[in-house]
């Protein structure tokens, strides 16, 4: 996936069963990531609704760095939401090593100053293995949505 348009069309076509996104405008709001889902977990039991705001980056550098990927809104918008809910994440696509590499939005700060590849991923998706799955997204996200707040979060 190398374009942020292709990463979309993937998440969206691999996912729009369970998962009512909306793609973001630009001219919205600075800052605002570029997709809003909403999708009921467990996929069957007792429903809890899981909204989540993802923003889409594609790596093109040969070895994988972060550095400079978002602009200062960004940065100022995850860091806000991230304060209070869970899921802000990062789809950040890396052609070259054909992964998505998804980070928490609470990770931003050092995802910008990551000029080495070294902030270890929440998750990685890898294009061709048929094991590593959108769902394996859904479901981490469900699980930072569903797990109690700890004092140190202020909330």
């Amino acid at each position: 996936m190398n374009t942020e348009t292709a990463l979309w069309k993937h998440l969206k076509q691999k996912t729009s069963s369970e998962v009512h996104w909306t793609r973001i405008e630009a001219r919205v709001g600075a800052g605002i990531p570029d997709i809003n889902g909403a999708y009921q977990w467990p996929t069957s039991g007792h429903l809890r609704g899981i909204e989540i705001w993802c923003e889409l980056k594609v790596c093109k550098t040969k070895s994988y760095k972060t550095a400079g990927l978002w602009r200062p809104a960004q940065i100022a918008w995850q860091t806000a939401r991230s304060s209070r809910i869970r899921n802000v994440w990062n789809l950040v696509s890396h052609p070259q090593a054909e992964v998505v590499k998804i980070y928490s939005g609470s990770r931003i700060a050092d995802l910008w100053d990551d000029k080495e590849g070294q902030v270890e991923p929440d998750l990685v998706i890898r294009y061709r293995n048929p094991y590593d799955t959108w769902s394996m997204f859904l479901e981490l996200a469900a699980e930072r949505a569903l797990e109690p707040w700890t004092a140190d979060r202020g909330l």
